[in-house]
């Protein structure tokens, strides 16, 4: 029941997300697995999709699939919580997530039929495949947008000064990352040049 609720929220939004806070029609699980197949789908995509599409074969490893999906969703769970507090939201981290995990659930299907129709569709017909992924992912934004608002009880115009601290959020948590990163390996680096001189001396 819990993963065919995400058929009735991905139709009808705001109702969906109100059972999926206050019914508790969902779960943690449910939006681990709606997850776990837009990886797969992903990993499909770059490894099934017709010669006219790819020539070169598989394209992209698989951890590169998986690292694209979680990273981004990740973040926006994070930076989302970040400002729950600033701006009076109402959901846990555990509320973001379920909700981020049911909106993710048009993209697996739609990316699944696009990538199969690439080895029947070629020339000028391959821009329905685009289209169909565009639709994918304009449909997780929407459904991402309305669960935010609902889950935070947000107005509109908070629930978009939200999303837009969100994404900016996101940036900023991503350079702390990549400087942390590159600190840690200047260090490193450091340790094993002072090793190096001291083993020689």
């Amino acid at each position: 029941e819990e993963l065919t609720f995400g058929f009735h929220l991905m139709f009808h939004p705001f109702d969906g997300y109100w059972d999926l806070k206050h019914e508790k029609r969902g779960s943690v699980r449910a939006a681990t697995v709606f997850l776990i197949c837009t990886i797969v789908a992903f990993i499909y995509q770059g490894q099934g999709q017709g010669y006219y599409y790819n020539p070169q074969g598989a394209s992209g490893s698989a951890f590169g699939q998986i690292f694209s999906v979680i990273i981004p969703f990740a973040l926006w769970i994070i930076a989302n919580w970040c400002f729950t507090t600033l701006f009076d939201g109402e959901g846990s981290i555990k509320d973001i997530y379920i909700a981020v995990g049911y909106a993710l659930f048009p993209v697996p299907i739609l990316v699944i039929i696009s990538t199969a129709l690439t080895n029947i569709l070629v020339g000028t017909e391959s821009q329905i495949t685009t289209m169909i992924v565009t639709i994918a992912y304009i449909w997780m934004a929407l459904l991402i947008i309305v669960g935010m608002q609902v889950t935070h009880d947000y107005s509109t115009g908070k629930n978009i000064l939200t999303i837009i601290a969100t994404l900016v959020g996101m940036i900023f948590i991503m350079f702390l990352a990549v400087l942390f990163v590159s600190l840690i390996s200047k260090m490193v680096s450091l340790v094993s040049t002072i090793s190096s001189e001291l083993s020689y001396r």
